[in-house]
């Protein structure tokens, strides 16, 4: 899906060093506002207003016949979590990370009450001396997939301490291809390391609470024309489609910043299409549930390619 974006430096190199900047403080804009909506993962209320602000900035340019078409996906949503070192402190806020295939990180209504443990980058060494058998792990997410070693070892749970910067092959480490039984959350870095100080002194009684449902919910297709203007190629449709929301190993912290690079490089072409309008007929898509099957592009053809 790069293609937009693509397009969109194209335009800009054409510009006059005014109007590139100005088209760059729009591009900007439009990053700025996306990643400030909460998850964009498709069904959680970000990516609903997302597709809002997609519409608005759409109608707002004059493009014809904008419309926002619904369909249904199924996605897991974070219903919230916490850990609460047992006789002391108020919980602390936890994140359920993305399920192991169907397997979400739900834990029994009354919680789990284990003692925890500090289980560094889930290196052998780190395990030295202590025993894992029941026991929520807390661990530094640059890891890799060491979480399944102590998951082998019978850990309980896993909790991972937010890093200060990470990589996409780093959280895609962080959850399984199969239904493993083995929930994993997210903590804060400021109380991770926190937690990480009082675990120096050894184990510490701690009572996890967490749940994630999958749901169906809606998301949502927002597209429109803009009318081609010779007369012999007016009739002749090009379709330019970009993906609106985002994703994350941690479904309920979903930003998305880098990823709103693509419909801000459609909502600019948008703009400059109104201005230069073009000789074919161009239809600009904005797509819901890229990242849950591409499930946008999918319906969207399943309606209109026909």
């Amino acid at each position: 899906m790069k293609k937009p974006l693509y397009l969109w430096m194209l335009l800009v190199l054409c510009l006059s060093p005014a109007a590139a900047r100005s088209d760059e403080a729009r591009l900007r804009a439009t990053v700025e506002v996306l990643a400030s909506q909460g998850s964009r993962i498709s069904g959680y209320p970000g990516a609903d207003r997302a597709a809002e602000h997609v519409f608005e900035q759409l109608e707002q340019m004059g493009v014809q016949r904008v419309v926002r078409q619904e369909f249904p996906v199924t996605v897991p949503i974070d219903r919230g979590a916490q850990l609460q070192l047992v006789g002391s402190g108020e919980p602390l806020t936890l994140f359920c990370l993305w399920p192991n295939q169907i397997r979400t990180s739900t834990l029994p209504p009354e919680g789990v009450r284990a003692p925890m443990i500090y289980g560094g980058s889930g290196n052998y060494r780190d395990f030295d001396g202590q025993e894992l058998l029941g026991r929520v792990v807390l661990m530094e997410f640059n890891s890799r997939n060491h979480w399944l070693r102590a998951a082998s070892l019978g850990a309980r749970a896993i909790v991972f301490i937010e890093p200060e910067e990470t990589t996409w092959s780093q959280a895609t480490d962080k959850f399984a291809t199969v239904p493993l039984d083995v929930p994993r959350f997210w903590i804060g870095r400021e109380e991770g390391l926190a937690l990480r100080r009082r675990l120096a002194g050894g184990e510490v009684e701690v009572r996890l609470a967490g749940r994630m449902d999958w749901e169906q919910r809606s998301a949502w297709n927002v597209w429109g024309r803009v009318p081609g203007q010779d007369p012999r190629l007016r009739d002749e449709t090009i379709i330019v489609e970009a993906y609106y929301d985002g994703i994350s190993v941690v479904p309920a912290l979903a930003p998305a910043a880098e990823m709103a690079s693509s419909i801000a490089a459609l909502l600019g072409l948008a703009r400059h299409l109104q201005d230069q309008p073009p000789a074919r007929t161009v239809v600009l898509v904005a797509t819901g549930a890229h990242f849950i099957g591409r499930r946008g592009i999918v319906d969207f053809l399943d309606r209109h390619a026909r």
